[in-house]
């Protein structure tokens, strides 16, 4: 009966060590929710990546501390998931932002990357 309790102690009263926040290996320079971007290689939301291990909406990343989708990091203040930041200019996730192709899928507190044209051989 007493080991219940303890484990629920034991589960919330634990520190964690991991810093919540945007890795970089998520980053992209472009706007991956534009429809035209959907089938960039590197694009999160090509449905060729859906298992690629740099993949944030990746069913084994979902609990990647560093996960922009990651739950703990909704509230983050640089994560364009956050609610706050939906009118923010930088958001991709912005409804000004849903046909531009350029606004890049990265931290909102850095400064924009500017992306190479796309080369078609």
């Amino acid at each position: 009966m007493w080991v219940i309790p303890l484990l629920e102690f034991l589960l919330f009263a634990l520190p964690v060590f991991a810093e919540p926040g945007f890795s970089e290996k998520y980053e992209r320079a472009y706007n991956i929710f534009n429809l035209a971007n959907r089938y960039v290689p590197d694009n999160q939301l090509n449905p060729v990546q859906t298992y690629a291990p740099n993949n944030p909406f990746n069913p084994l990343n979902r609990f990647d501390p560093v996960n922009p989708a990651n739950p703990i990091n909704r509230y983050n203040s640089n994560n364009p998931f956050n609610q706050i930041n939906e009118f923010n200019p930088n958001n991709p996730l912005n409804p000004i932002n849903q046909y531009n192709p350029s606004t890049p899928f990265q931290p909102l507190d850095l400064p924009p990357v500017v992306r190479p044209p796309l080369e078609f051989s």
